[in-house]
């Protein structure tokens, strides 16, 4: 018989002690609140970083977006409190001694290409329209698929309503594009379409439909001429994306129940398809974009028959919007609308005055979202 060996249970409590590993000291960032509002309706930002020399932060909750230095405390916390501002969503970036650094105490973030930054949700009634509130919710997807165009592998999100899997008829579809410097999520996250999208619908403000979100710039490069050859990305939205699209999902795929709305970057992709194939889509939505003085004067020396065509004046909704006149393109804007007047093209305006952010963004999306497909 095997004899069983049986431990004095100090021993185990002495030998456990000396398994674990010793416990930090304590510092203020154990309970540090690295966002908080203020009393006085300010974002107060903190981070614990008490070997730095400088640290700043950055973000839409200013319209200059510029860096603003935080100012450090005996305690090692960095803070710097913002001027009043109303709620909605922020994204903002810390800077420690020169490197990006990301809010080790929040784990809501945008995700761009390059990386990721912060985001901050300062409630209040006038974020009411991206809230995450009690409504039936719609299902955010992500698709991955092999490029032909690039010959890798790519990825886009698809939103689809509430109760999609009960709809028996088949649903129109927005093409919704990111900028430059921001990837196919980019919309989801700093975007909150998706919610955006479930408070219309909770509201009877818009018709369903499916919302595809690409990636914007598959290749390498910024393409920013008229017309849709140089860039790879028409030909993978148009040979690639939408056909896989219309296999994966039940979606009209007629001019007229297909949408394609992009900002900065994606707004110049929504022009180009506007005035290069205004055939495929009955609506088009360039937001917070114009093409720079050199593509403006390529556009009417290479391409004035282009600018004549009759497809264009046949959008049922051609809506350019702007961050208002400190939006980085609004001269752009302005001289393009200029242009599209010149030849006659019809088209309409809509302003909303947060700059070249996606606050601006977020609204026009809330704006033009119940025009589609009506």
């Amino acid at each position: 018989m095997k004899k069983m060996l049986f431990m004095c249970p100090l021993f185990w409590g002495a030998l456990s002690a000396l398994a674990q590993p010793a416990r930090p000291a304590p510092t203020p960032n154990d309970t540090l609140k690295s966002v908080h509002v203020s009393s006085a309706n300010q974002l107060v930002f903190n981070l614990y970083a008490p070997k730095a020399t400088t640290v700043t932060v950055s973000g839409d909750f200013s319209k200059s977006y510029g860096p603003k230095n935080l100012v450090k405390a005996e305690s090692g916390v960095w803070t710097y409190t913002t001027e009043p501002i109303r709620p909605d969503l922020y994204s903002y970036d810390f800077v420690v001694d020169g490197v990006k650094t990301i809010d080790p105490k929040n784990t809501q973030l945008k995700e761009g290409e390059n990386g990721y930054s912060n985001l901050f949700a300062m409630p209040g009634s006038e974020m009411d329209y991206c809230a995450i509130k009690d409504v039936p919710h719609g299902t955010l997807e992500q698709v991955y698929f092999f490029s032909k165009v690039t010959g890798k592998t790519s990825r886009f999100h698809v939103y689809t309503p509430p109760g999609y899997e009960k709809m028996k008829a088949s649903l129109p579809v927005l093409y919704l594009q990111h900028g430059g410097g921001d990837n196919d999520a980019s919309w989801s996250t700093a975007g909150r379409a998706n919610f955006i999208m479930d408070n219309l619908y909770a509201q009877h403000k818009a018709k369903p439909m499916v919302v595809v979100m690409p990636m914007g710039h598959p290749g390498s490069g910024f393409y920013m001429n008229p017309g849709i050859d140089e860039d790879p990305y028409y030909k993978q939205l148009f040979d690639e994306i939408m056909p896989l699209v219309s296999t994966r999902y039940r979606v009209q795929s007629d001019r007229n129940h297909t949408a394609f709305a992009g900002l900065s970057m994606g707004g110049l992709q929504a022009l180009n398809i506007a005035l290069f194939s205004p055939e495929k889509f009955g609506y088009v939505l360039p937001l917070s974009t114009g093409y720079f003085p050199p593509q403006q004067k390529m556009l009417e020396e290479k391409f004035a028959a282009q600018l004549r065509n009759p497809e264009i004046n046949r959008l049922k909704l051609f809506w350019i919007a702007m961050g208002g006149e400190s939006d980085i393109a609004y001269k752009n804007g302005v001289a393009v609308n200029a242009l599209l007047d010149k030849y006659g093209i019809k088209y309409q305006t809509n302003s909303y005055d947060a700059g070249h952010t996606f606050i601006t963004w977020r609204h026009n999306l809330v704006e033009f979202a119940p025009l589609l497909f009506n």
